[in-house]
């Protein structure tokens, strides 16, 4: 399975605000191409988007929906503000 890290920073950087607004309205190319900007390696690297389109070449048809649901994941992770200790 491709690994996304989404930072609220980078979020920020590559989405403008009707994107933002509009992210699963969007055509499944444009969710792709977002997508590509938030791929990381083993060692949670960023990887360029070439490498990235090379690993979802492995990733059958099938899993599309999955990768969809784990980036998701990643944007709302990155925009919930974690517990505090002692609150």
């Amino acid at each position: 399975m491709i690994k996304f890290i989404v930072t609220e920073e980078r979020f920020d950087e590559n989405f403008s605000i009707e994107e933002w607004f509009n992210f699963l309205r969007q055509p499944q190319v444009e969710i792709y191409n977002k997508m590509l900007l938030f791929v990381v390696d083993e060692n949670d690297q960023y990887l360029e988007e070439k490498e990235a389109r090379k690993l979802f070449k492995s990733i059958p048809k099938k899993e599309w929906i999955d990768c969809i649901a784990q980036f998701t994941k990643s944007i709302n992770e990155a925009f919930v503000n974690p517990t505090k200790e002692g609150s």
